[in-house]
């Protein structure tokens, strides 16, 4: 059987796919999976044998409904016999349409959307956890006669060449290093950068460690150069390194800190500890990171927690108080938590 998995959607949805994938290319050698997704994501897929992956680019030749057709006919010639959507965006909803006009078997995956609303309007203290992106991953493949496993850990281990790499940027490893992405692309989904500053420059202090700056995009990537230079061991990582470089470089990491938002399911791919803040979002949304501890999880309980499950949503209040109500010395506490269990 030929599967092919469909998603365009942002990073963190797309690395949740990676940590199942792992197990049933291991549990079923006798399928072949094709993955299609945006192209600067092939780097989560290219240690998975039997896994073919299609690049996409949807912000340029695939942008349009004739781009999309065109990758339609490029998958048509693969002859897949079951097409799963893990989006249902247009994009995907019209290849899955296209498949299904062919005859081919296509499945989409659930929303859990009566679920969060439930959460949303009971609170977090009222109502328990929904199903997270890998149970909802998990009921797709079950209908198509495929059982996931648990099994995933790290999606791999550097090479000599890549080791030396990191060395030559950053030198040897000789203490502890941390990483820190700050950035979400939700406002209630991001701790004032005064907070963060605070934490950076208590790390920055100690010795024998370096801290390590993750982002992408252009107002980003200006800031946290700025970050570099205001400290003396702070390395803006966007300046040297590319996708598959970061993972690598995530591999060296004792813990990362990082908001509800991509590099905490970048960082779980590599099994590194992530230490998460969520504001408007919360945990039981399922959106935590492959195999990450609810216990390392940063937030303070209000009643309007969540007002939203992953998208960005304006403060009813105005003043975003559940993450201007986080203390940044309760967020260094779980770091050094984490580097002290994982030393």
């Amino acid at each position: 059987m030929r599967v092919l998995i469909t998603c365009f959607s942002s990073i963190s949805n797309v690395a949740a796919i990676v940590p199942q994938l792992y197990g049933l290319v291991n549990d079923y050698p006798q399928h072949e999976f094709v993955v299609l997704s945006r192209s600067f994501l092939k780097p989560l897929f290219d240690k998975l044998p039997r896994v073919t992956f299609v690049g996409a680019d949807i912000r340029g030749e695939h942008k349009t409904i004739v781009g999309v057709y065109q990758l339609f006919k490029q998958l048509k010639a693969m002859r897949p016999d079951v097409v799963l959507d893990m989006q249902r965006s247009w994009r995907t909803k019209l290849i899955t349409r296209l498949f299904t006009l062919l005859g081919t078997k296509t499945l989409q995956i659930g929303f859990a959307r009566s679920e969060q609303k439930h959460l949303i309007k009971q609170g977090a203290n009222k109502y328990h956890p929904i199903p997270t992106i890998f149970d909802r991953q998990a009921r797709l493949y079950a209908k198509i006669g495929l059982k996931v496993n648990d099994d995933f850990h790290k999606l791999y281990d550097p090479n000599m060449e890549q080791v030396a790499k990191i060395k030559e940027l950053y030198g040897e490893k000789l203490g502890h290093w941390i990483g820190i992405a700050p950035f979400s692309i939700a406002r209630g989904k991001t701790l004032p950068l005064r907070k963060m500053k605070n934490v950076i420059a208590h790390f920055d202090k100690q010795p024998n460690t370096k801290i390590f700056l993750f982002g992408a995009g252009e107002m980003e990537n200006e800031l946290l150069s700025d970050w570099q230079s205001l400290y003396n061991n702070v390395y803006a990582v966007h300046t040297n390194l590319k996708l598959d470089d970061e993972l690598i470089l995530m591999n060296f990491l004792d813990v990362m800190l990082c908001m509800d938002s991509a590099n905490m399911h970048l960082a779980s791919l590599m099994a590194v500890p992530v230490v998460s803040v969520w504001g408007a979002t919360h945990p039981y949304s399922g959106f935590l990171g492959w195999k990450q501890s609810v216990d390392n999880c940063v937030g303070v309980d209000f009643s309007c927690r969540p007002c939203t499950a992953h998208s960005d949503k304006k403060c009813k209040y105005g003043d975003y108080r559940c993450l201007e109500s986080l203390h940044s010395s309760k967020i260094i506490e779980i770091i050094n938590q984490c580097i002290m269990h994982n030393a």
